[in-house]
């Protein structure tokens, strides 16, 4: 009887499809050795390998929210996604698919980011233990960037004293265990802990020499690190680990990329500090990429009439360079005609820890509006300003400024954006509907997917 391994991605949580389970081979000619199970799927150094590159490979989900959150700030005009619309104006239900998937895939990663760790809890034959510690630290920074992703999405990000966090899960989850939901403050001091670990970690090289920064690695690490300690309101730190980001950036020669439009030309760019590793030899955006056809969003194009000597916004929307139909010049790819490489997504870039850093300036214990201004500068430099365009941002407006620098530099990419208005609206009072860049301010957070809810009885749903 031919039966097909199908459990892999349950009972190993690791790197492998339901199409390469199946090149395993037929279930009754597999030895026990090889049976995918927390216990003997990390049998050796090459196994452990492929193992932690299978949780990399988990953020190569279709799950479909980069669509939903362009949609909800205005980057996107339209989509043709199902469940999409509906973040627009913020009626989106328990039931909505993009809000289950994305639970789920979230959820995925950091089940295989366990399995890993429970896996590596022993000395395994060929690893050195320094590779062990190595791999186990690569775990915890995808681990701590999925629950910060994930509590951001559908937890009260902004109130370090709500109890509407995550569900935590420092184990496998092999079975349907009900589970509360911690409070926020315990959920960012997990996700610190966890990045506390991975900064100790090495930047791993290509065998060209280059740095590989589909890897998670400690600059990677405590660059999540700033954005989660903005997130949390603690802005000194803040200020304080984005700086020394840029410092050990400098030191090992990662730099800002001189123009702007080459960071999404190559995989090279000196801009990355991560972007998910996958096996495919055609490093992609899953799906979303084609709705840019119907050009920029609204909001999109309000904050770049404000900045006409802006050269970003003109770059991605320039049909002189477009590449086929895609309409934005960050989702690039082979389309058989330019041969352009396609573009993976950029989690964390360098020129974010200088928008972090100017931010964090503002509004650390003591305000430094001179840092602040220094730190945008070579954002504003590289995209097209005059050379004293920060120094003749007025103090009060400098808030504002960065916000919009940011927005600029990264709109299209990961959906900070969203995040930084909900910051921008708990901290400053900042009316965003009132601007006309939303619709309309419901919502905040995800709901908790239904289905979510029906399968554990602890798990209280949001306000």
């Amino acid at each position: 009887m031919k039966k097909y391994i199908k459990y892999c991605l349950m009972a190993g949580m690791f790197s492998f499809t339901f199409a390469s389970c199946s090149l395993l081979g037929p279930i009754d000619d597999i030895h026990p050795e090889n049976v995918l199970d927390d216990e003997t799927v990390i049998t050796d150094a090459r196994s452990a390998a492929i193992a932690v590159n299978g949780i990399y490979d988990g953020w190569r989900s279709k799950s479909s929210i980069y669509n939903a959150m362009f949609l909800r700030t205005g980057v996107l005009q339209s989509s043709t996604v199902s469940g999409a619309r509906s973040f627009m104006n913020g009626d989106i239900q328990d039931n909505n698919v993009i809000v289950e998937e994305t639970y789920i895939y979230l959820y995925y990663i950091i089940n295989q980011a366990n399995s890993v760790l429970k896996a590596l809890d022993k000395d395994v034959k060929g690893l050195s233990a320094e590779d062990n510690l190595n791999y186990q630290k690569e775990a915890k920074f995808n681990r701590a960037m999925a629950n910060f992703m994930l509590l951001r999405l559908y937890g009260e990000f902004w109130n370090l004293d709500s109890q509407y966090g995550i569900v935590l899960n420092d184990e496998p989850v092999r079975d349907n265990v009900s589970k509360k939901r911690s409070t926020v403050r315990e959920c960012y001091t997990a996700i610190l802990n966890d990045l506390t670990e991975a900064e100790t970690l090495p930047v791993k090289l290509t065998s060209s020499g280059t740095h590989a920064m589909y890897y998670g690695n400690g600059l990677s690490a405590e660059a999540l690190k700033a954005k989660v300690l903005l997130s949390m309101g603690d802005f000194d730190m803040a200020y304080q680990t984005s700086d020394e980001v840029i410092t050990k950036c400098k030191d090992q020669g990662i730099v800002l990329e001189p123009v702007y439009g080459d960071i999404f030309s190559s995989f090279q760019s000196t801009d990355l500090l991560f972007y998910p590793y996958t096996m495919n030899t055609q490093q992609t955006v899953a799906g979303y990429r084609y709705d840019w056809s119907a050009g920029a969003g609204s909001t999109l194009k309000k904050i770049a009439a404000l900045y006409p000597e802006d050269t970003r916004y003109k770059w991605a929307f320039d049909a002189e360079h477009m590449v086929s139909s895609y309409r934005m010049n960050k989702y690039q790819m082979d389309d058989n005609v330019d041969k352009v490489p396609g573009n993976s997504l950029y989690m964390l870039r360098l020129s974010e820890m200088y928008l972090v850093k100017a931010e964090a300036a503002v509004r650390k214990t003591t305000p430094d509006l001179g840092a602040a201004r220094e730190a945008l500068r070579p954002i504003t430099d590289r995209a097209g300003f005059a050379a004293d365009f920060v120094d003749k941002i007025a103090d009060k407006d400098m808030l504002m400024a960065v916000f919009y620098q940011k927005y600029l530099e990264l709109f299209g990419e990961n959906f900070e954006d969203w995040f930084d208005m909900v910051r921008y609206n708990k901290l400053d009072g900042v009316d965003w509907v009132a601007m006309g860049y939303v619709s309309a301010w419901t919502k905040l957070i995800l709901p908790i997917p239904r289905a979510a809810i029906a399968g554990n009885d602890l798990l209280v749903q949001n306000p």
